[in-house]
C-alpha cells in the first residue's frame, strides 16, 4: 500500500508594506514636539520674567524699609537733651559749648533742612537722566534763605532735599562713682564705646548745666578725656569748667546730615555725613532716586504740628515738632515688559521719571515722625 504524499505548507508571505514613519507622520511629530518645546520655553520665560519683576520689586521695597529704619529713629531722638531740656532754660544758657567754631546747625535746634529749588508742594519735578551735583545756591533754608552748607556742596544731587539732625545718645556705662573726675577726664566704669575725636555732652548730676566738647581718647578707654586745640574743631582749652560728680551723665552728640548722592556703583543712593567733627560721607542704601521733606510746624504751642511746610518756608526751626519725608526707590535692573513713564506724587510734588521713563520698578513711600525732644 502506497503512502500518501506529504502535504506541502504554503510558502510564507513577506510583508511588502511600509517600514518606519512616513514623511507626513514625521512632520506631524516634529510639529508636535516643536509646539511642546515652545510651550515649555514660554512657561520658563514667563516664570523667569515674573521672578525678575518680583526680585526688582523686593529690592525697591527693601530699600524703602531700610531708609525708614535709618531715618525714623534718628528723627525721633532729634533735640532730645535729657534732663537739660527740663530745666526750663534755653540750651545755649545751660550748655557751655567748648568747641572751637560753631555747629553747622545751632545746638538749640533739633533739625534744619534745605529745600532744592522748585521741588516743593505743587511743583513739577523731572528727575535728571544723569546725576549732577549743583552749587549751593540751588538750596534754601528758612525764610531767610540760607544756602546749603559748604561741606555738603558737591555731594548732593539735583532735586534732593537735605536735613541735618542734632541728637544725643546716652553712654551705656555709668560714671565711676568712686572717682568721677580726674583732671581733664571723666572716669567711667568701663569702655566708653565712643570713637576718638567725637563730640560729647557731659551734665552735672543735678542737670543744672553741662559742657559740650570734643574727646581725645579712643573707644576702648574707660574715661572721656577732653581734647585741646590740636584737633578739628578742637576745644577752647582742655580742662573742664565744671566739677562732675557720681550722678554725672555723659552722652555722645551727633550732628548728622542726610541726602541723596551718587553711590559707588553710579546709582543714586541715600547718604549720611557726620558734620562735627566732619567725616567722609557714608553710603547707606542704593537705588534711592530722590528725598522730599516737609516740616511739621507748631504755631499754637501745643507741641504738635499745625501745618507741614518745605524747608524754605520754615520761619522758626525751634517750632518744628515733626518731620514728614518721602523717598522714591527703584529696582537695580530693568525688569518690566514695557517702559513705564508714570509720574509719582511725593508730598504734593509731581515727580516724573528721567528720559520719559524706563523699565525699572519704582515705589514711593511716606513716613511721619514726631520729634521726641519737642513733645
Amino acid at each position: 500500500m502506497s503512502k500518501p504524499a506529504p502535504s506541502r505548507l504554503p510558502a510564507p508571505k513577506f510583508a511588502t508594506g511600509q517600514l518606519g514613519l512616513s514623511l507626513i507622520e514625521l512632520l506631524i511629530s516634529m510639529a508636535l514636539g516643536l509646539l511642546l518645546t515652545l510651550g515649555v520655553t514660554q512657561i520658563y520665560l514667563s516664570g523667569n520674567e515674573t521672578y525678575r519683576q518680583t526680585q526688582g520689586l523686593a529690592h525697591a521695597q527693601e530699600s524703602t524699609r531700610f531708609v525708614s529704619a535709618v531715618l525714623n529713629p534718628d528723627l525721633r531722638t532729634a533735640g532730645s537733651f535729657g534732663c537739660l531740656a527740663e530745666m526750663g532754660r534755653p540750651l545755649d544758657q545751660v550748655v557751655d559749648n567748648r568747641l572751637n567754631g560753631g555747629l553747622t546747625v545751632p545746638l538749640t535746634q533739633a533739625v534744619q533742612g534745605w529745600e532744592y529749588t522748585g521741588t516743593g508742594p505743587g511743583d513739577s519735578i523731572t528727575l535728571a537722566g544723569a546725576l549732577a551735583t549743583p552749587t549751593a545756591g540751588n538750596w534754601t533754608s528758612g525764610t531767610a534763605g540760607a544756602n546749603l552748607p559748604a561741606n555738603l556742596v558737591g555731594s548732593v544731587v539735583t532735586n534732593s532735599d537735605v536735613i541735618i539732625v542734632n541728637a544725643l545718645t546716652p553712654l551705656g556705662v555709668p560714671v565711676n562713682a568712686a572717682n568721677p573726675q580726674n583732671g581733664n577726664s571723666i572716669n567711667l566704669t568701663g569702655s566708653s564705646g565712643v570713637d576718638v575725636n567725637r563730640v560729647v555732652l557731659a551734665t552735672r548730676g543735678d542737670c543744672s548745666e553741662g559742657e559740650l566738647f570734643q574727646k581725645s581718647n579712643n573707644a576702648s578707654a574707660s574715661a572721656i578725656t577732653m581734647a585741646g586745640g590740636n584737633v578739628n574743631p578742637g576745644n577752647n582749652g582742655n580742662n573742664f569748667n565744671l566739677p562732675y560728680d557720681p550722678q554725672t551723665r555723659v552722652y555722645e552728640f551727633t550732628s548728622m546730615a542726610y541726602y541723596i548722592g551718587q553711590g559707588t556703583n553710579g546709582e543714586p543712593a541715600l547718604f549720611r555725613r557726620l558734620m562735627t567733627p566732619l567725616q567722609a560721607p557714608q553710603e547707606l542704601v542704593s537705588g534711592v532716586e530722590t528725598l522730599q521733606i516737609l516740616y511739621g510746624v507748631d504755631t499754637n504751642g501745643t507741641n504738635a504740628a499745625d501745618s507741614y511746610l518745605p524747608a524754605n518756608q520754615v520761619a522758626d526751626w525751634d517750632s518744628v515738632a515733626s518731620v514728614r519725608f518721602s523717598v522714591l526707590t527703584r529696582s537695580q535692573d530693568e525688569v518690566l515688559d514695557e517702559e513705564n513713564d508714570r509720574s509719582f506724587d511725593m508730598l504734593g510734588s509731581e515727580v516724573a521719571q528721567a528720559n520719559n521713563g524706563d523699565r525699572r520698578v519704582r515705589l514711593v513711600s511716606v513716613s511721619t515722625t514726631a520729634l521726641r525732644g519737642r513733645m
